[in-house]
């Protein structure tokens, strides 16, 4: 395989490849959190950007799966790779990059995708922001606020803003 000779290459001579670019972009940002998935022993990892899962990892039964659509067939367009290739490029890039000893990667099976999409979900709480918080605060003043429009003697509406900033304490 000459993709994985140039990029062993490259990373020692400290050369620009673009796999490695490719695969440094998908992963900047990782995060990897123990899990249980499967087993109860704590010897699972999930790899998630964004609480997007992209490789899972089963230490107890040796088996390192990627997501198909957020990693694995970007490789196979991208560089036209096939299986094995993708395979053995993407153990030595997450062993080189991500320091972490894993087998050779297959793409998830759809039932396990679901599976690991639940484990992050208990393990990692979207964080709630203020952004999140302000349009049902709004909505809340809005229905408590506004009845009917009063008009005043030329016609034009009488503004709540004073109500909605009472409310909103903006």
């Amino acid at each position: 395989m000459k993709e994985i000779r140039d990029i062993k290459i490259d990373l020692l001579m400290g050369n620009k490849n673009p796999i490695v670019d490719l695969f440094c972009n998908l992963t900047s940002g990782i995060e990897i959190i123990n899990c249980d998935v499967y087993n109860e022993d704590g010897l699972e990892f999930i790899y998630h950007k964004y609480g997007q899962w992209i490789f899972y990892q089963d230490c107890k039964n040796e088996k390192f799966w990627t997501h198909y659509y957020r990693y694995w067939e970007i490789l196979e367009k991208e560089f036209s790779m096939e299986y094995e290739e993708i395979g053995a490029i993407t153990k030595l890039l997450v062993e080189e990059a991500l320091k972490r000893e894993v087998t050779t990667p297959q793409i998830r099976p759809h039932n396990l995708s679901c599976r690991v999409e639940e484990a992050l979900k208990r393990e990692v709480a979207t964080p709630n922001s203020l952004c999140d918080e302000i349009p049902n605060r709004v909505e809340e003043a809005l229905n408590r606020e506004v009845t009917k429009p009063i008009f005043d003697p030329k016609g034009n509406t009488i503004r709540i803003k004073d109500a909605l900033k009472k409310e909103l304490d903006i």
